[in-house]
Parts: structure tokens; C-alpha cells; sequence
């Protein structure tokens, strides 16, 4: 029992190591001056690249809504209320809504609001 402890936290700590070992390092200086100071270095934290322009819309759905493959498709699933975040891609007015598409746990799907 002793062994397979010691055989285990030597794995645990070696992972981490591994782990810390392979984080990508921050390029620059890091200055600090007594208190609270701000890290400075060379280039900035976030990418131009990484900056998104046009965010997509957000949309609150206030009662259970299925989810679809596709506009008028096979159902996957439901969703609780809540606010869930859109891909951009909507399809025409059908019966006073639209089919809009959404990210889930199961990947895009589409969900008709209306």
C-alpha cells in the first residue's frame, strides 16, 4: 500500500512538472515594485488576431427549447433556460420566427425563436 502511495504521488508530481514545463513562457520583463504592480513585457497578452470584431449575438431563451440537426430536422436534444451564444447563421422568417444556430455541448444545432 506504502509503495503504490509513493509510486503514485511520484507520478502526480511528475505530471505537473510536465505540465508547468510545457506552458508557453511569457516573452519579457516582468516589473515589481512594492504593492500591486502591473506586469509589463515586450508584446501584449492578447493578439491582434485574437481580437474578435463582430462578436455574435447573444439570444435568452425563457423556456425549454429543443435543439435540431438542422432547420426543421432531426431533434437532439433540449435546453434549459438560459443566454446562449448564436454562430451568426439564421435562415428567413417561417410563421412569425426563425431558425437560428447555436452552439451546444453536442456541437452547432439550430433552434427556431420566435
Amino acid at each position: 500500500m506504502k509503495k503504490t502511495l509513493s509510486i503514485t504521488a511520484a507520478l502526480a508530481l511528475t505530471l505537473s512538472l510536465t505540465a508547468v514545463a510545457s506552458a508557453d513562457p511569457i516573452n519579457g520583463t516582468v516589473s515589481n515594485t512594492s504593492g500591486p504592480a502591473p506586469i509589463s513585457t515586450e508584446e501584449p497578452i492578447i493578439k491582434p488576431e485574437e481580437v474578435v470584431l463582430v462578436p455574435t449575438p447573444m439570444i435568452e431563451i425563457t423556456e425549454r427549447t429543443y435543439f435540431y440537426n438542422a432547420p426543421n430536422g432531426e431533434k437532439l436534444g433540449a435546453l434549459a433556460p438560459q443566454k446562449i451564444d448564436t454562430t451568426g447563421n439564421r435562415t428567413g422568417v417561417v410563421l412569425g420566427g426563425e431558425w437560428v444556430e447555436v452552439y451546444t455541448w453536442l456541437g452547432k444545432a439550430w433552434i427556431y425563436v420566435k
